[in-house]
């Protein structure tokens, strides 16, 4: 059984939260202020202050430094419970040997972008057990608590009534992305770059449960950031929707990358395996065309956040 352990100190307002350690602790927060209102001359607004910049901060030659491992979203489902909901490899990458212990997220600011900001750090592990929390069927997504963000006077969270529906995820739906795609450098994190497109690809078995294709130029850096369906426009059905709002319908979890064989000129390069002693065509991996990402649907989100916040 998973026992309160400590209070964290929250966002706007003072209010208090608790995380929660054990075998796997569920990331959550107490008293959570709602989502603020988006200004009224920016319907964006409210979308850039929820979408956080994540990251490590490392010793370059005796001057820290901040270095972008992805991005992640605040997600409030009431006044009591919230968390950050981002790409599992962005906290836990054992393929790549990236095991953090803590990570650093930033939020967006008002200002141009401090270099001497670093945000604000996130424990990742406690005692030996992990704080963040995963769905157990392998899906790419995240929770980590919610850190003290009482540094920050302006924080957002997506509220699920920000939720899609079914009728928000299909071929050709217009889509904004937000992140910290990091081939644009590090100037940019004073707020997150939202980047319009389109929904490319669905599973006719199970679009809103299955991971979704969209072409919306995703890079290195946009991993955990969330995608929102754009309502206004056409429908799925063909109609003519005006001011239909935005629905959070997942997070990025990849580009749709794929392995080439590496050439020199017209011949291919040869690598030898020093462990077989066998002599093998060189591979790389390489984005498909147009940036396409890969999407976890918000189905999966809604999944995970009930699994946190209804452990005992």
């Amino acid at each position: 059984m998973l026992r309160w352990v400590a209070l964290l100190l929250l966002t706007i307002g003072a209010a208090m939260c608790s995380v929660a350690a054990g075998a796997q602790a569920p990331a959550t927060s107490n008293n959570t202020p709602p989502p603020s209102t988006p200004a009224p001359h920016d319907a964006l607004e409210h979308l850039r202050q929820s979408t956080l910049a994540v990251g490590q901060v490392v010793d370059d030659g005796g001057k820290r430094r901040w270095v972008t491992m992805g991005s992640a979203v605040i997600v409030a489902i009431d006044q009591n419970h919230a968390c950050i909901i981002t790409a599992k490899h962005v906290v836990h990458d054992p393929a790549q040997g990236y095991l953090p212990t803590q990570m650093y997220v930033r939020v967006p600011q008002t200002s141009p972008s401090d270099a001497t900001d670093f945000g604000v750090l996130v424990s990742l592990v406690d005692n030996g057990n992990d704080l963040w929390r995963s769905l157990p069927d392998g899906s790419d997504i995240a929770a980590v608590p919610l850190p003290n963000l009482s540094k920050y006077s302006d924080v957002h969270g997506i509220s699920e009534q920000d939720f899609g529906t079914d009728e928000d995820i299909y071929q050709g739906a217009s889509v904004i992305v937000f992140g910290y795609p990091v081939v644009l450098g590090e100037d940019y994190l004073s707020t997150p770059i939202a980047r319009g497109g389109i929904i490319a690809w669905t599973d006719p078995d199970g679009p809103t449960d299955r991971p979704f294709l969209i072409d919306a130029n995703v890079f290195n850096g946009n991993s955990g950031g969330p995608v929102f369906h754009s309502r206004s426009g056409f429908s799925k059905e063909g109609g003519l929707v005006l001011g239909g709002g935005m629905a959070l319908i997942g997070i990025v979890v990849a580009d749709a990358a794929e392995t080439v064989p590496v050439t020199a000129g017209s011949q291919p390069v040869t690598v030898l395996d020093s462990t077989s002693g066998r002599v093998a065509r060189a591979e790389t991996r390489v984005l498909n065309i147009g940036g396409i990402g890969i999407v976890e649907p918000v189905s999966k989100i809604r999944k995970l956040l009930t699994m946190v916040f209804s452990s005992p």
